[in-house]
């Protein structure tokens, strides 16, 4: 005898799938707030539920601890990141070095647009524990893929494959969070369109340089 499919529950006409959802992200929305403005340590798990709206019990049906919602709110940052640059990146009918420019300052601007962004991202992340320097590594490895294929399009007589062996790439993604950390502590006194100019200039030149040291 066929089993007929288990349905969610509903209740006033929602599925139960999408009210988890729905908790989660409020969850998610939550810790943004209150890791980027009061900071991951002085953050209790009672705070963030307020916030949001919801009960402990609903903060345990999606995450076991704090830090869990830590890389949660860290993933979704990143993830946002990462799709609009790819975007930007890989749309044929921009110029390349139009497309690396369009995306360095929308890294740099939206740590200018939301201080809690940069809070989360550059330095509420950093060595709360094991599992959170996990993907820490894991967002800096995604952002020196993107600075490769910058390389790649902005100069195409450089293969994927050699850079893939160059520690350049690694070292680009490092200068620009370093570059942020500091505007950051600086209060953006700097102009972004300062920023953006030493950075492209910066860039250009390891772009360059890889070009005549990675030829075949």
């Amino acid at each position: 005898m066929k089993k007929e499919p288990i349905r969610s529950r509903t209740y006033a006409g929602v599925d139960a799938r999408l009210r988890r959802e729905d908790r989660r992200k409020k969850l998610i929305e939550a810790g943004l707030e209150t890791f980027g403005t009061k900071g991951y340590a002085k953050t209790n798990i009672k705070t963030i539920c307020s916030l949001a709206g919801l009960t402990e019990r609903y903060f345990y049906e999606s995450f076991k601890h704090k830090e869990d919602l830590l890389c949660a709110v860290y993933k979704e940052l990143i993830e946002e990141e990462k799709t609009h640059a790819l975007n930007i990146l890989q749309d044929t009918d921009i110029d390349p070095l139009e497309a690396a420019s369009q995306s360095l300052r929308m890294f740099f601007q939206r740590f200018e647009q939301d201080p809690r962004r940069a809070r989360v991202q550059l330095f509420e992340i950093l060595g709360v524990s094991p599992k959170v320097d996990k993907e820490y590594q894991s967002a800096m490895r995604m952002l020196a893929d993107m600075m490769t294929l910058f390389l790649c399009r902005s100069f195409p007589e450089i293969s994927q494959e050699a850079l893939r062996v160059s520690i350049i790439p690694t070292g680009l993604s490092g200068s620009m969070i370093q570059i942020s950390s500091q505007w950051v502590l600086d209060g953006f006194k700097i102009p972004i369109d300062d920023i953006m100019k030493q950075s492209m200039d910066f860039f250009m030149a390891a772009g360059k340089y890889l070009e005549v040291s990675l030829k075949p």
